[in-house]
């Protein structure tokens, strides 16, 4: 069985024995540790998400769909979404990320038009998806 874990560096899956990640060429191991292992329980650090980068995390994501989507449907594409579960680090489904960019493309349309009702209708689904984006199990 091949298992896969995310790159230190930028959160790209990868097998679990590269030593660097093949997109960004991040050390996988530190000094002393083994092989990193994706959807293992997380240990006591200062950060439940170890060392995936804080644009990967869910809140981060919440945060910049809610003050400028563009901007979040793109890093949303560029690479995984984190979030957690209890203690385990898991991934948005593309699905997610195609409602985000669906409701991103609504409300720049909704920019471009004259409708104050349409408008309004655009921002209050902007901020039905992100209350949904943060409370996704």
């Amino acid at each position: 069985m091949t298992n896969f874990v995310h790159c230190r560096g930028c959160g790209h899956q990868i097998h679990e024995t590269a030593p660097t990640c093949p997109r960004c060429g991040a050390p996988q191991t530190l000094a002393g540790q083994g092989p990193a292992t994706a959807q293992a329980p997380l240990s006591g650090g200062p950060s439940p998400y170890g060392s995936i980068p804080w644009f990967r995390q869910r809140w981060a994501l919440v945060c910049m769909f809610l003050v400028f989507p563009p901007a979040a449907v793109v890093i949303a594409w560029s690479g995984e979404i984190y979030y957690l579960v209890g203690t385990t680090i898991k991934t948005f489904p593309k699905s997610a990320k195609i409602i985000m960019t669906v409701i991103t493309a609504l409300l720049l349309i909704a920019l471009a038009g004259d409708d104050e009702a349409f408008q309004g209708f655009a921002g209050m689904t902007l901020i039905g998806g992100a209350v949904g984006l943060s409370i996704r199990k």
